[in-house]
């Protein structure tokens, strides 16, 4: 990398004037002024007319600058950098923005992989309605679950409310869960005997699971259906669900799960919501 300083060189390798240095680099006046401002690339002044005049071998020393300033570094750290650092110190700094981008970056694909699995369950939508159930092979899909403290009253979102800020608090502590798509879970057990609690909240995503506070699906293959406000009562719709598993003497190995993907009200205030379910089978 070259000097940033570099008065000890021939003077007339300064030949570009301040806008043609500018244009060089695609910056601008102002930008390279307050550089020079912040004495962190300096051009020759003319001591006869004042004019500033930049080497063509400084170009390497401002997109240095520029790709410390894009990984967080303040000005006063790339000043250090220029003036006071030594390697090692240098090293340091560049690693430490590594990894903040690294974290940037995993947060940006956590987001993404959220989108894509809402999208996903959106898609399968068109071919199969609501209040149909149907067989699917899901890919893999990884669930993040918070036990609701008091099971036995909790037949509605209201009564789960505490519950559902406390799953969301801690996913979003944690860098690797996710906060959407989510849910609740209601034993099969209990869905069987018509007993609608829910036991769980929970979060899916399409990222590996880490088998301490995230899971696998114990199956890839499931009963699904999906149901809308445009649905008869849901509890309809659990009932088709069981019913269909055995119909076509299947087993049942998850919890029934219930991802709330749309809820929503227009400007008439009329609920809407949607929303996917499905039961990993044998």
């Amino acid at each position: 990398m070259t000097t940033f300083q570099n008065f000890q060189d021939d003077d007339l390798e300064y030949t570009l004037t301040v806008s043609q240095f500018a244009r060089l680099c695609g910056t601008t006046r102002d930008t390279l002024r307050y550089y020079y401002e912040q004495n962190i690339i300096k051009p020759r002044i003319d001591p006869d007319n004042g004019y500033h005049y930049y080497s063509a071998s400084q170009i390497s020393s401002f997109y240095f600058i520029s790709t410390m300033r894009q990984t967080g570094c303040s000005i006063k750290e790339i000043r250090n950098i220029i003036y006071n650092s030594s390697k090692e110190s240098i090293t340091n700094l560049v690693n430490s923005k590594i990894l903040d981008m690294q974290k940037e970056l995993f947060s940006i694909n956590k987001k993404i992989s959220a989108l894509h699995l809402g999208m996903w369950i959106l898609d399968k939508y068109e071919d199969h309605g609501p209040d149909k159930p149907f067989m699917d092979d899901i890919p893999e899909i990884s669930v993040t679950t918070t036990p609701i403290e008091n099971k036995s009253d909790a037949h509605h979102a209201a009564d789960i409310a505490h519950d559902i800020s406390n799953h969301m608090s801690r996913v979003k502590e944690n860098d690797t869960l996710s906060t959407f798509p989510s849910g609740v879970t209601i034993k099969y057990k209990d869905l069987v005997n018509k007993n609608y609690l829910y036991n769980n909240i929970i979060s899916l995503s399409f990222l590996p699971a880490d088998n301490e506070s995230s899971f696998p699906l114990p199956s890839a293959k499931t009963v699904c259906c999906y149901h809308d406000h445009h649905s008869p009562a849901i509890e309809k719709t659990y009932r088709k669900m069981v019913s269909y598993i055995k119909k076509n003497r299947l087993k049942a190995c998850s919890d029934l799960y219930s991802i709330s993907l749309i809820n929503l009200y227009n400007k008439e205030e009329t609920h809407s919501y949607f929303k996917y379910l499905f039961i990993c089978v044998e």
